[in-house]
């Protein structure tokens, strides 16, 4: 199932106007320039694929250990502040699924090692 990028509004335009600005005031410009590009979360039957601008990240469902909302505002793939914290076992990935709900009970429908934690839409390894 494809699950599509929120993108706050202010995000947005700072991502769109950037390259406007002259590009020398950006440390890396090639980054800026390849947010213009759709963004999407697939849930795949092996794997959990995040795709933002020219870039495809596959992280395999059995590698998840745990799913859980986030407002960190660290640089991230994610063009909204409404974010949802991937954690795997090689790193961690920020997304922001539109559909929150939805994207969880994708995820946990194809993954089942992983399990709701409470009444929170955080999903976690099995204990």
């Amino acid at each position: 199932m494809r699950h599509k990028a929120k993108i706050t509004w202010w995000i947005g335009a700072v991502v769109f106007l950037a390259p406007l600005v002259p590009m020398a005031s950006f440390p890396k410009p090639p980054v800026t320039v390849g947010f213009l590009f759709s963004q999407s979360y697939e849930t795949a039957e092996t794997e959990l694929m995040i795709r933002a601008g020219l870039r495809t990240i596959r992280i395999p469902y059995a590698a998840i250990t745990a799913v859980r909302p986030s407002t960190d505002s660290r640089s991230a793939l994610a063009m909204s502040l409404d974010r949802v914290l991937v954690e795997y076992q090689s790193g961690e990935q920020l997304i922001a699924p539109q559909n929150q709900t939805d994207f969880f009970d994708d995820l946990q429908c194809r993954a089942p090692h992983l399990s709701r934690r409470g009444m929170e839409p955080t999903i976690a390894l099995n204990a």
